[in-house]
């Protein structure tokens, strides 16, 4: 403890009316001067004597208790850090100045952690957060240990020169060359097959060297280009599906490099078709053709053609053809000049025999096998001789008709391979589906046979032709559950998979993985026809690889759960499959610039009186301690500086009055009668 004085006041009157007092006076004595009063001096005096005697000056004894000064040390631990391997040089140094700090006398240390996020490393907030409750007269400095990725530098330095001197430790050479790819255009959705231009930028030092950038979506790479240095690029690329699509750009490594996370930069966007073309050829008439029209034209995403044949060639009324109200059927049109605008074709209960060339079906073949679907529901008119299966079209197809037709009841059966596949999988209580009173008997000779009938023949098989997809339903009874027929079934849900699932749209792959975020981390989806697949490899933004266990929730369908420790692009792997998942931003700012930069808190050092230190790599190259007074010189080349401030804390006090308050009036009050007394004479 050590004892002090000094001179107190204990004012009469509010504040507010001590200010409104003292302006009144100093004007009044201004005018007075002004007008060339004959006693200024005692005029004033006078004044003075009155205004001291209102404010009651005392005298004030205390006992003082000196208060430590506060250091604060913040320790950049941000992704910037970890990506390019200086977090544990950071950490070490951080430490280190610490360490140190609490050998002085008189200092309490501070040490707080800097953390990325969204918007960056924020350095400032830190400092401000962490001294909120500390006076400005105990503040002694702050040393700040990051590599000088600051996403927060305060646009007015010198509004924070009441820190203390701010010293920046640097961690990491500057000079250590990295190339990083940065987005400069990129969009967020694309039509599916469509060219979508795709804009970015390779940022080098070595200058205009040629860099090579690959694409790839979903983990499949697409195209590639070659890109100058420092210069913007543009690429075209093209979503293969619906839905999200993750686009990944990749630059091939440079001759220095800090890290290799900032040299790719990924989007999702989203793939919307312009219309899905679907033609449906009903042959007879009969009351399934209904249920397909109405499921398809139910969706505005799909533009339908669909012709009902309702006077076959065959057909001899006599009837006049001036007095038909039927176009001719436009084969030609749809099946030569149109045939590749259509995604899928649907031939429901449709005879071949003088409808169709046998050419048209060779063309048809073709189409699936470039991309295209075709579906097959059979009516009685299959197991004949005019059966599809007689055309070009058995080359591709994975079933073939017995020549049986079965009219008698039975009621469709999920098969053990149905129960995993995702066109069938999760379908409510089939042991409650109505039954269906024909079938066409069929032998599978490929494909998935999903779902059985009468007798366990194939009912629904599924198979791959080239880049196109085959689907045969050997009966035209799914109308039957729309009318709710012995209890109904789930017409709709299995009519629109199955349509989907020839479009190849992605959530009804077999074999398929997907990873999204939820609030407890991320969440890894499974789904395959055959055994277990195993664990999931899961990579980090950072590169960090972990095998998640996953088990099975369903038939076909493996679930499993991790953890989301960083931000930005996680990669979950099986086998061939990839799928990728975003926490926070995809390309978090943190992972933009790597290189150590002295010169972003530069100005904030200057404007406190602090200064920069490069600590090398390894973060050992640290400045030594020195404790100085306020305002001194707070650095030199090899030492930083924390001010002495000698702050204290009052811990008892007494005052005594200079005098009682009316003694000073009476004496002011006289001093302004001697005044007014002089002027007289």
């Amino acid at each position: 403890m050590i004892a002090g004085a000094r001179i107190g006041f204990d004012p009469a009157l509010p504040t507010s009316a001590l200010i409104a007092l003292g302006v009144l006076a100093t004007l009044s004595l201004a005018i007075y001067v002004w007008r060339q009063g004959g006693a200024p001096i005692l005029r004033a005096a006078g004044l003075a004597f009155v205004f001291i005697g209102i404010t009651q000056p005392q005298w004030v004894r205390e006992t003082r208790e000196p208060a430590n000064d506060v250091a604060l040390i913040v320790v950049d631990q941000s992704e910037s850090l970890a990506l390019a391997g200086r977090r544990d040089a950071a950490r070490a140094a951080g430490d280190a100045m610490a360490e140190r700090l609490s050998r002085e006398t008189g200092v309490d240390v501070r040490v707080r952690e800097a953390r990325g996020g969204p918007d960056g490393t924020m350095i400032t907030s830190v400092i401000s957060d962490a001294l909120s409750d500390v006076a400005p007269e105990r503040i002694g400095g702050v040393i700040v240990v990051t590599d000088g990725q600051a996403a927060d530098p305060p646009a007015e330095p010198r509004r924070l020169a009441d820190l203390g001197p701010a010293h920046i430790l640097i961690v990491g050479d500057p000079d250590r060359g990295d190339r990083r790819l940065e987005l400069v255009q990129a969009p967020t959705f694309g039509i599916v097959g469509e060219p979508m231009r795709v804009t970015g930028r390779v940022i080098d030092n070595t200058g205009n060297a040629q860099v090579r950038v690959r694409v790839t979506i979903d983990g499949r790479r697409v195209t590639e280009t070659i890109a100058r240095a420092n210069q913007d690029f543009s690429i075209d690329v093209r979503l293969p599906h619906r839905g999200r699509n993750m686009v990944m750009l990749e630059a091939d490594a440079g001759p220095q490099e800090i890290t290799l996370a900032n040299n790719r930069q990924a989007f999702a966007a989203n793939g919307v078709r312009d219309r899905l073309r679907v033609l449906l050829v009903t042959g007879t008439p009969h009351p399934g053709a209904r249920v397909w029209r109405n499921l398809l034209k139910s969706d505005p995403a799909v533009d339908l053609v669909h012709f009902s044949i309702l006077r076959p060639p065959d057909k001899q009324d006599y009837t006049p053809l001036n007095e038909l109200a039927l176009i001719p059927f436009p084969t030609e049109e749809l099946f030569e000049r149109r045939l590749g605008e259509f995604d899928l074709i649907i031939f429901d209960r449709a005879p071949q025999r003088g409808i169709l060339q046998a050419y048209y079906f060779a063309s048809i073949a073709r189409r699936v096998e470039q991309g295209g679907a075709l579906l097959i529901t059979a009516g009685e008119s299959e197991a004949g001789l005019d059966g599809l299966y007689r055309t070009a079209l058995a080359g591709i197809l994975p079933s073939q008709p017995t020549g049986q037709v079965i009219d008698r009841a039975y009621r469709p059966a999920p098969t053990t391979l149905g129960l995993r596949h995702p066109v069938v999988r999760g379908l409510p209580a089939p042991e409650r589906w109505g039954r269906w009173t024909q079938q066409v008997g069929a032998r599978a000779t490929s494909g998935q046979t999903v779902l059985s009938g009468a007798d366990g023949q194939p009912l629904l098989v599924l198979d791959r032709a080239g880049d196109g997809r085959v689907a045969q339903l050997w009966s035209d009874q799914p109308w039957l559950w729309a009318r709710g027929y012995d209890g109904g079934g789930p017409h709709g849900e299995l009519l629109r998979r199955l349509a989907h699932w020839l479009m190849q749209e992605p959530e009804l792959e077999d074999e398929r993985l997907s990873l999204d975020p939820n609030t407890r981390g991320l969440e890894i989806e499974r789904s395959t026809l055959g055994a277990a697949p195993g664990p999931i490899e899961l990579i980090a933004p950072s590169g960090a690889r972990t095998e998640v266990a996953i088990g099975e929730s369903a038939p076909g369908l493996w679930r499993g759960e991790a953890p989301a420790t960083e931000q930005g692009l996680y990669e979950a792997r099986s086998g061939n499959l990839r799928a990728f998942a975003a926490v926070g931003p995809l390309n978090p700012r943190e992972a933009a610039a790597l290189a150590a930069d002295p010169e972003i808190l530069r100005p904030f050092a200057n404007a406190t009186g602090g200064s920069v230190t490069l600590t090398g790599e390894d973060g050992r190259n640290l400045p030594g301690i020195r404790r100085i007074d306020r305002g001194a010189n707070s650095g030199g080349g090899d030492w930083i500086g924390i001010e002495r401030n000698r702050a204290y804390v009052v811990r008892a006090a007494t005052a005594s009055p200079l005098g009682p308050g009316w003694l000073w009036a009476l004496i002011g009050t006289a001093l302004l009668m001697l005044g007014w007394r002089r002027e007289s004479f």
